[in-house]
């Protein structure tokens, strides 16, 4: 009974020496002070007591009382402020061992808005607005870092919260670092980085500040355009005719306004804007191309309604515009594929009237279907050249494999039909042609 009487006494004893290790919490916070205090006093010789800090004042938080005083978060804050502005400095120093608190900016901020929040007297909502005032220049400093970095999710959140910090100050009384420039570029910043993020919504009331704020510059009214476009048509259209009106020069601007007719499917209002947009850029090939496929919609719109001025005049165009962008890049695929689809779409329409006729066996009927068929056949010599030096170009575009082999059965050439058959059936099985048919 004796033994196990002091067995049970020597475990009390561990469990009791356990317990004083443990750190009391208004113990950790009065060291975590300490630590701040003499980090301050000489920052060289004293800068492993951040470490320290950090360490106390993470316990005291824990800690029901100490946090429900907004000394203790306006301390937290004080201790990441320091952390945050000793990785800056070596960052300049161009020192590139991770820091151990990469958030810390923004964890100084939050500490200091929670402790902004608790307080009760004066110094302590004194202390909070000077840390946060301190640290908008930190936050805004990371945003932009993150933002050429290209991790939009996180810079949106960094400039949402360098605005949310200058509205806090702006609230108070405070002044703000920020001077209404900055504002504006922050708000646009912000909304920039939350459209590419996919964060429509949240992006929305800055780009709204910023029209009421007469903030100048285009691209507000393309964001806008994109925010709304899938949700509410009319919407986004009125934005982007604002933005036309407001900025007719602006290239960007008239671009939306092409591909949203292009989406639309308003050929005959495009060819206008296209014009106009050649006009400011006469070297740009995509123009050209893009002219010509809307020329080329209208040619065969026209066909089909038996317009022939219409189609002829069409057809024209649509071949022109399509040089045109060969003569800027004679190598330009998308060109030389428009081309041969351009006399083969004409082939096309043609063999439809050929099979109407095939059942005409009388000498005139005849006499026509001989007439079209070597029509047809003479727009698909046409085409021909134009898909074989495609093919040359890109051995794997499956529409341009599907044309010649077409174009070859047409020809009664089985052989060369059968060939690009092969070819065309290895690319719908994921496996490449590994070179061209026709050599360069």
């Amino acid at each position: 009974m004796k033994n196990y009487s002091l067995l049970f006494l020597f475990i009390l004893g561990v469990l009791a020496v356990g317990t004083a290790q443990e750190e009391d919490p208004s113990r950790a916070y009065k060291k975590a002070k300490r630590a701040l205090g003499s980090y301050n006093m000489d920052q060289n010789a004293n800068s492993d007591k951040l470490d320290e800090a950090i360490d106390m004042i993470q316990i005291a938080a824990k800690d029901a009382t100490l946090a429900a005083d907004a000394d203790t978060w306006i301390t937290m804050g004080a201790i990441m402020l320091e952390i945050a502005n000793s990785d800056y400095r070596k960052n300049l120093m161009g020192d590139t061992v991770l820091s151990q608190y990469p958030d810390a900016a923004r964890k100084a901020y939050e500490a200091y808005k929670k402790g902004l929040g608790l307080s009760e007297k004066k110094y302590q909502k004194t202390d909070a607005l000077t840390g946060i005032s301190s640290l908008i220049g930190l936050l805004n400093n990371e945003a932009i870092t993150e933002y050429q970095l290209q991790d939009n999710e996180t810079a949106f959140h960094s400039f949402s919260t360098v605005l949310e910090a200058h509205q806090i100050l702006t609230k108070e009384g405070e002044k703000s670092p920020l001077e209404e420039k900055q504002v504006k570029d922050a708000m646009f910043s912000a909304a920039v980085t939350g459209m590419l993020a996919d964060k429509k919504q949240e992006s929305i009331p800055f780009l709204n500040s910023l029209i009421e704020s007469k903030y100048e510059n285009p691209y507000i009214y393309d964001l806008l355009y994109n925010a709304y476009i899938e949700s509410d048509n009319a919407k986004a259209v009125s934005y982007l005719e604002t933005g036309r009106k407001l900025y007719p020069e602006d290239v960007s601007l008239l671009f939306t306004e092409i591909n949203h007719y292009l989406r639309e499917g308003k050929m005959d209002e495009l060819t206008g804007k296209l014009k106009l947009a050649i006009e400011k850029e006469p070297t740009n090939k995509s123009l050209y191309l893009t002219l010509g496929n809307v020329y080329d919609n209208l040619f065969q719109k026209a066909l089909e309604a038996k317009d022939n001025t219409g189609s002829e005049t069409n057809f024209n165009l649509a071949l022109e515009h399509y040089n045109k962008a060969l003569s800027i890049d004679p190598g330009y695929t998308d060109a030389i594929y428009s081309i041969g689809a351009l006399y083969y779409n004409k082939a096309a329409v043609y063999t439809q009237e050929l099979s109407k006729l095939a059942d005409d066996y009388s000498k005139e009927g005849l006499k026509k279907y001989d007439a079209l068929k070597e029509k047809v056949n003479a727009e698909f010599d046409k085409a021909l050249p134009y898909f074989q030096d495609a093919e040359r170009i890109d051995p794997n575009d499956q529409n341009t494999l599907i044309a010649l082999k077409e174009i070859y059965a047409r020809k009664n050439n089985l052989e060369l039909s059968n060939e690009f058959k092969v070819r065309l059936e290895r690319i719908q099985n994921n496996e490449p042609n590994p070179t061209s048919y026709f050599k360069k």
